[in-house]
Parts: structure tokens; C-alpha cells; sequence
């Protein structure tokens, strides 16, 4: 990015910065663990800005450049954490409807369908970010401002009800189980009393 002057560059890359961290806070929470390849970004965004100040005096155009860098790393950052964040997500329903089952999700968790279905769209635009280089922050930006707080709480909302669904699927394979056990048993008894008469 090109800036015209270093106040407007600071400015741009602390703003960028902030969003970054934000997008970072949040994918850590999904996934309940750092997201490097986000961490990482920063660390060089910071390194270009401590640089940039260090040649604002001797190289101002040089300055400028080393801050469009640290922008840009920013928005990598802040790309990163969204992608981590949604993919965490994704990863999760599809664990859970394998394993729990969409029944059982409907059941005890509808908002699922929106999740299911909103995660969809966000992935989409991901992936036509990648085609649309040049419309890729533009993209993040909306992912970030529109999507990415509904996806996080509802998902937290899943996650908090999990275990419910967890033993709703159990009690249904026992009773499934059960009844094949019952009419197996019934099968076994009834050959048992023709051998017997």
C-alpha cells in the first residue's frame, strides 16, 4: 500500500494492526490455542514499523515503503486468523455431524443450520479472495465486520452445548442397540423353544 505521507502510513498500519489483533483474539479463542502463522505476520509488521521510524528522518521514502510492508503483513495477520477461525469451525461441525448426528444437532442446537450455512458463504468468499487478489482486503474487511462475530458466538454456543447433544446421540445408539439385542435375543429364544418341542 502507498502512502503519501508517514503520518497517514502510522496511522493506516496501527488501525490495521488493531483489526489484526482483534481477528488474532478471536480465532485463538475458537481453536484454544495461538495462531502462529497470524503471530508471526505481526512480529514482521513490527519489525517494518520499528524500522520505518528508524529512517523517517534520514530516508522519509524509504520510511513510507517500510510501513506499506508493515501494512501489509497487518492484513496478512489479520488473513490469517480469519481463516484459522473458520476453518476450526468448520472442522468442528463436520466432526460433530458424523459423529452426533444432524438430528441430534437440530434437535438441541438449530442455530446450527444458519452456522452450516453462513460458514458456507465465508468460505466462498475466502476462496474468491484467493482468485481477486486485488479485492482480498476487501473482502477480509467484510468477513471481519460482518461475519466473523455472529460465526465465533454462535459457535461458542454450540460448543457450550455439545455435551447435551453428545448424550442425546448415546442414549440413541443404546436404544438402537438395544432393541437389536432385544429382538436378537427373541430370535434365539424362539429357535431355542422349537429345538426344545
Amino acid at each position: 500500500m502507498e502512502f503519501a505521507n508517514l503520518e497517514g502510513g502510522i496511522a493506516a498500519v496501527l488501525d490495521e494492526w488493531n483489526k489484526a489483533e482483534n481477528a488474532i483474539k478471536k480465532a485463538e479463542q475458537v481453536n484454544g490455542e495461538v495462531i502462529n502463522p497470524a503471530v508471526y505476520e505481526l512480529r514482521y509488521a513490527g519489525r517494518r514499523l520499528v524500522e520505518a521510524l528508524a529512517e523517517k528522518d534520514n530516508d522519509p521514502d524509504k520510511a513510507i515503503k517500510l510501513l506499506g510492508d508493515a501494512h501489509f503483513d497487518c492484513c496478512r495477520a489479520r488473513h490469517d486468523a480469519i481463516d484459522a477461525a473458520t476453518a476450526k469451525i468448520s472442522s468442528d461441525l463436520d466432526i460433530a455431524t458424523n459423529k452426533i448426528g444432524a438430528h441430534n444437532i437440530l434437535t438441541y442446537f438449530p442455530e446450527w443450520r444458519d452456522l452450516a450455512q453462513e460458514l458456507i458463504q465465508v468460505r466462498e468468499l475466502i476462496a474468491n479472495s484467493r482468485e481477486h487478489r486485488n479485492d482480498r482486503d476487501k473482502i477480509y474487511n467484510v468477513l471481519q465486520n460482518e461475519n466473523l462475530d455472529w460465526i465465533v458466538q454462535i459457535h461458542s454456543q454450540f460448543k457450550a452445548n455439545e455435551q447435551t447433544m453428545v448424550l442425546a446421540a448415546r442414549g440413541e445408539r443404546r436404544k438402537y442397540f438395544g432393541g437389536i439385542f432385544v429382538g436378537i435375543l427373541g430370535i434365539l429364544v424362539g429357535i431355542l423353544i422349537a429345538l426344545i418341542a
